[in-house]
């Protein structure tokens, strides 16, 4: 529930408002909840992040999680042709889905490949301008980065998709591989940018560790709540798809895409030294 902190405080606001007059400390003790609840979103909205000096170069980053089973592939390519980013991590990534890649005009070299034996992982497509390069990461099978050149620095990008908490375990082996991704930042030299399907809400403790130990800024704060999952679920949808990047960096246009067929929709942002 705590994914759902937002729908939970308007729930008890209006619940609490009606109970009121049946209740009046019933009623109090549901609206001063409610209060909590959306007070603990309201950064999203009122809050602030760094973003790129006037006279900095951007690229444009693409965080999607397009779904190992999604056929929609040739309009995802279609997408990213049309969008045209620097850079692109595909999340639920298969061989199909970087076959079809290859054989389509997307102007990106496959930079990481979903393992062969692998039934889902991490594809990354990145711009051979930036001198886009591999980065060893030996934390979750579903993790990969790189490194790229951007006004003459080094920018490392490192994305991650943990399991989803449906079960303990699950919420377990999620919480430790984020906390080891931030772990991962936080001993980088180079500014870093940290991307993905993070199965966590802004206002959620597993999320709060990355921030925290990775010194991360989020790209989404002031932009107010950009839902990206579940597709089509309307008021019910939550962000859990993420763009953080540290201080030294900043970031703009941040925006949600089209789904084609995807559970999730894909996460835009500009980001360039700060």
């Amino acid at each position: 529930m705590a994914n759902y902190r937002l729908q939970l405080g308007v729930v008890l606001l209006v619940g609490g408002a009606l109970a009121w007059v049946a209740d009046r400390d019933a009623g109090m003790a549901a609206v001063f909840g409610g209060l909590v609840a959306v007070a603990g979103v309201m950064p999203l909205y009122v809050g602030s992040h760094p973003v790129p000096a006037p006279t900095a170069e951007q690229i444009e980053i693409v965080s999607f999680n397009v779904g190992v089973s999604n056929p929609n592939r040739l309009e995802v390519a279609a997408y990213l042709i049309e969008e045209d980013p620097d850079v692109v991590f595909l999340f639920e990534s298969s061989f199909e889905w970087e076959e079809a890649i290859r054989h389509t005009e997307v102007p990106l070299a496959i930079i990481t490949v979903v393992p062969r034996g692998q039934l889902a992982g991490v594809t990354v497509l990145a711009s051979t301008d930036i001198a886009p390069t591999a980065l060893e990461v030996d934390i979750h099978r579903e993790v990969a980065a790189l490194s790229v050149i951007v006004d003459g620095t080094t920018i490392e990008i490192l994305g991650v998709h943990p399991p989803s908490p449906t079960t303990g375990s699950r919420a377990e082996r999620r919480d430790r591989i984020l906390r080891e991704a931030a772990e991962w930042v936080a001993e980088r030299e180079s500014p870093v940018v940290l991307v993905g399907d993070l199965n966590a809400t802004p206002w959620s403790a597993a999320y709060r560790t990355v921030r925290w130990r990775g010194g991360l800024v989020d790209s989404m704060y002031g932009g107010g709540i950009q839902a990206s999952w579940p597709v089509g679920w309307g008021v019910l949808s939550i962000p859990i798809d993420h763009v953080l990047h540290t201080p030294d960096l900043g970031s703009s246009n941040r925006r949600t895409g089209p789904s084609f067929g995807s559970a999730h929709r894909p996460v835009v942002v500009s980001v360039g030294l700060g």
